[in-house]
């Protein structure tokens, strides 16, 4: 009876072994079933959401596509300035093709899509209509409104490209309010000022060493301060230097500008020289001297925009590339550039617009 008793239970042992190693392998396969679910899920999920940088580039090329639409409507219907629209048309075109995501494919969505649930595109739609000059300028002054204010914020390769071409239709707009005799637009972009009180605490006898941007920033202060240089060497031998002794006075505020952003960051400015290199143009030809000299500005305050985060350092060369540029295509002979201080080589599709 003892032997039967252990033998019943030795054998119950058994079963509850059994019983444990197929609960396991039950766990096992309910675990691996459910991860070849998860990797069946995961391939078909929905690409990751697009990044702000991403759909402020969006956003800018489809607007610049419609308003290059819209100009080229413009171009019969309101022949007086048939020439400013061709050129703005072919500008937006451009701005379209620079501002598209290199990810994206296909033509960038128009405002003019059928929203879902219209009726069906086969059928016969009117022909567009041409808007209305100040209609056109208010839609070109929300484009580069929103370009610039996406530019102060996103990622600094987008933010490079969507301030250059903010700067060139924010001109654009300037010519045709003119020509509608309407106020001129003023650059979108707040001046950078400190208050008194908000000098900041700086470590004594410490050497900081500064990131991109203000690297950039000390090049910009150093680029003015030449600049002003320049005109104060040109303004001592001209007949009538009041106008280039004002440009003098400009580049000098905007090298202190720069400077007291840079104190703000605990980091000197560099203390302008008693004399800097001038090329002999600047004797010889000093129109064109100062206008490269200019528009050599313009792309430094384009690649600043470029290397430094968002805050005052970006903000101050935001608006920087636009009164420069401003500056640049009120001067004699300047015609105004698609991309304000980029090279249009540094875009393949800005060669073929199609592409």
């Amino acid at each position: 009876m003892h032997s039967r008793d252990r033998s019943a239970a030795t054998g119950s042992g058994f079963g509850a072994a059994v019983r444990r190693v197929l609960r396991t392998l039950v766990l096992l396969l309910v675990l691996l079933l459910v991860a070849s679910i998860g990797l069946v899920i995961g391939k078909g999920a929905p690409n990751a959401e697009p990044s702000a940088a991403e759909l402020a580039l969006s956003e800018g090329a489809a607007s610049a596509q419609a308003l290059a639409a819209a100009a080229r409507l413009l171009e019969t219907s309101a022949p007086a300035v048939e020439a400013d629209y061709e050129a703005m048309a072919e500008m937006l075109d451009l701005h379209a093709s620079a501002l598209r995501p290199a990810a994206s494919t296909g033509e960038s969505p128009s405002p003019a899509s059928s929203p879902a649930g219209s009726p069906s595109p086969t059928l016969p739609s009117a022909a567009p209509v041409a808007p209305s000059p100040a209609d056109f300028l208010t839609n070109l002054t929300h484009s580069y409104t929103s370009a610039f204010a996406a530019a102060a914020v996103v990622d600094a390769g987008p933010a490079r490209v969507l301030a250059s071409a903010a700067t060139a239709q924010w001109l654009r707009s300037r010519a045709l309010a003119e020509d509608l005799g309407v106020t001129v637009p003023v650059i979108p972009v707040p001046e950078t000022r400190y208050d008194d009180g908000a000098a900041p605490n700086c470590p004594t006898q410490t050497t900081l060493t500064p990131d991109h941007g203000l690297d950039g920033a000390r090049t910009a202060v150093l680029a003015e301060q030449r600049a002003s240089y320049a005109y104060e060497i040109v303004a001592a031998r001209a007949d009538d230097p009041e106008a280039l002794l004002d440009r003098m006075a400009a580049h000098e505020g905007s090298a202190a500008e720069g400077s007291e952003i840079l104190a703000q960051h605990c980091l000197a400015g560099p203390l302008p020289s008693a004399a800097y290199a001038l090329d002999a143009s600047f004797s010889s030809g000093p129109d064109t001297a100062l206008r490269e000299l200019e528009a050599a500005l313009v792309g430094t305050y384009t690649d600043l925009v470029g290397v430094s985060a968002p805050g005052p350092v970006r903000e101050w060369a935001l608006r920087q590339l636009a009164e420069t540029a401003q500056g640049l295509v009120e001067s004699d002979a300047a015609e105004l550039e698609v991309l304000p201080g980029i090279d249009p080589a540094e875009y393949p599709r800005l060669q073929d617009p199609a592409s």
